[in-house]
């Protein structure tokens, strides 16, 4: 007798591989389901909206949460963790851009007082890695894991401005300039010049062109090769991150890419 081979049925919200994967093609749904979700996801939101079994659902996420790819919150919603953020981070000489970071980060946020925040490029947009809180009653800060425009954001500058033309470029061909004030950067031209200030200036600045009064001011931590290859930036309101402050902060900000790019390359920190 001759068994034929059942051809799993497409669910809606999961791509397939084409590869006969359905449960790989099923998993990797549900973590490109909750990157789009940076505050999270229940159980039953993440099966209504990817429309997977609950049971299925319920199997992959005890998985990625012993794998520390995903964590769970009080009100049992699921984001992404830090064991998947490990992942697509940067090592230098076996040193972990995390690890190398954190110390700066810390003494960044002690010295200014706001949230320090540490992040790559990923695709065409900026992505948090870490983050640590400032001493502010009111504090600001952004998640790990957050996605963001390259565009408005002092991440996405420092690390164009820094980065060799050719692969500078070609992440510039994928950009897409989309308009969240009538500030913001609306194209390349006028995009190149910011970068060329930048890359004078050695930081970046945004001043509310993503989220209105929400202003960041960070540096470039570079690799042994001299390329920017992530950024350090601190976060605060309008009124705390004005014009007068940040003049004050940009030594301090320089400072600490000085140490985490001397900590990830291997050589002593000096403060």
């Amino acid at each position: 007798m001759i068994l034929e081979r059942k051809t799993p049925k497409n669910v809606p919200g999961v791509k397939d591989s084409g590869f006969s994967t359905p449960s790989l093609d099923r998993a990797l749904a549900i973590l490109q389901c909750l990157g789009g979700h940076p505050a999270g996801l229940t159980l039953s939101q993440i099966a209504v909206e990817l429309g997977l079994p609950v049971n299925f659902v319920y199997r992959v996420t005890q998985s990625l949460l012993g794998h520390q790819y995903l964590v769970r919150d009080a009100q049992k919603r699921f984001s992404m963790g830090a064991g998947l953020l490990g992942l697509c981070q940067p090592v230098c000489d076996d040193v972990p851009l995390t690890e190398a970071a954190l110390p700066a980060m810390r003494w960044l946020s002690d010295q200014s007082g706001e949230a320090a925040h540490l992040g790559i490029l990923s695709g065409y947009e900026g992505i948090v890695l870490e983050r640590v809180l400032g001493k502010a009653q009111i504090k600001f800060y952004t998640e790990r894991g957050t996605r963001f425009p390259l565009h408005t954001s002092a991440l996405g500058k420092v690390i164009l401005a820094f980065l060799p033309e050719e692969e500078r470029d070609e992440v510039l061909c994928g950009m897409k300039f989309e308009q969240f004030q009538s500030w913001t950067f609306a194209g390349r031209e006028e995009f190149l010049q910011c970068l060329e200030k930048v890359r004078t200036d050695g930081y970046a600045l945004d001043l509310s062109e993503h989220l209105e009064g929400l202003h960041c001011l960070g540096g470039p931590i570079f690799d042994s090769t001299g390329s920017a290859i992530a950024s350090l930036w601190v976060t605060g309101t309008s009124q705390r991150l004005n014009e007068a402050r940040i003049k004050e902060l940009v030594p301090v900000v320089r400072q600490a890419c000085s140490m985490a790019t001397a900590a990830l390359n291997g050589r002593e920190v000096t403060q």
